[in-house]
């Protein structure tokens, strides 16, 4: 019996240290590597007819942290920028970091982005990066004083979601010129031939599932005035089911309402609708 073997392709490979950026500031050196770990919190679905059985698990919400060890904690700048909270006070060329008590502050409100950038990759290629929205430090740290081990000022970001987009997005990994392009739909183009003088309009498409494709609204029957039946077509997708006039339609790659217009609809009567897909998948 002939072995089989897995694909392997090395140059999908890395190994690399990263440059950690806050705010526009570079962080510097690093020690123990920079980790990142997120999750998303999934909530057990059960019912009391098959007991303890769990039937399904949802998304009920994500954690994303990275945690970083810093090698140049005497950059006092540096500190500020990681830690805000703090008071950096200046004398000539000294400097030192004052802590006291910030009750009330908002992590959130200090929240800005945080990049890790691989360092086998060029400055310009971002192929490969992190870029976390809105991260902010812990403020939870420790320094260790040591005759054998190189002080580090460990740190722990945290990430929230950031509230000014409208898919409240944590973090992208890769190309960040690489933006979200929505799916769309053209208006709905009446038929040559169509007796009935209706309209078709609330057309909605939907990002990762709408296609690039023609949807066909074709009156398959009539059972009585100002009524009519469409059947609804994609030329990728197929048969997306019926559309009642003057009842909302509603599938995972469109949604639209046909509308009873001055002269009713008769069996043949047609609209297409051009879609065109997100790149989103």
């Amino acid at each position: 019996m002939p072995s089989s073997y897995s694909t392997v392709e090395v140059n999908k490979m890395d190994l690399t240290p990263c440059r950690v950026t806050y705010k526009g500031v570079d962080m510097g050196g690093t020690l123990e590597n920079v980790t990142v770990k997120f999750k998303y919190d999934k909530a057990e679905i059960k019912a009391d007819q098959l007991g303890s059985t769990v039937l399904d698990r949802r998304v009920s919400g994500m954690m994303v942290e990275i945690e970083t060890s810093l090698a140049q904690v005497q950059d006092y700048d540096k500190l500020k920028s990681i830690f805000p909270n703090i008071d950096l006070l200046t004398s000539g060329g000294n400097k030192s970091a004052l802590f006291t008590s910030k009750l009330g502050v908002s992590d959130y409100d200090l929240a800005g982005e945080l990049i890790l950038h691989p360092l086998n990759k060029a400055d310009a290629d971002k192929s490969q990066d992190w870029l976390f929205y809105k991260a902010t430090a812990s403020e939870d740290s420790e320094i260790v004083f040591s005759p054998t081990e190189q002080q580090k000022l460990k740190v722990i970001w945290r990430v929230y979601p950031d509230m000014g987009s409208t898919d409240y997005r944590m973090f992208l990994h890769g190309d960040p010129t690489i933006g979200v392009v929505n799916a769309s739909a053209g208006p709905a183009v009446a038929g040559g031939g169509n007796v009935g003088n209706g309209t078709v309009t609330g057309i909605t498409v939907y990002n990762g599932f709408t296609k690039t494709e023609t949807i066909t609204l074709l009156c398959v029957g009539v059972p009585g005035p100002n009524q009519a039946n469409f059947s609804v077509t994609g030329s990728v997708s197929g048969p997306l089911g019926i559309a009642a006039v003057g009842v909302a339609f509603v599938s995972n790659q469109i949604s639209l309402t046909i509308n009873d217009g001055s002269t009713d609809f008769v069996v043949g009567d047609s609209f297409t609708i051009a879609t065109t897909a997100s790149n989103v998948s």
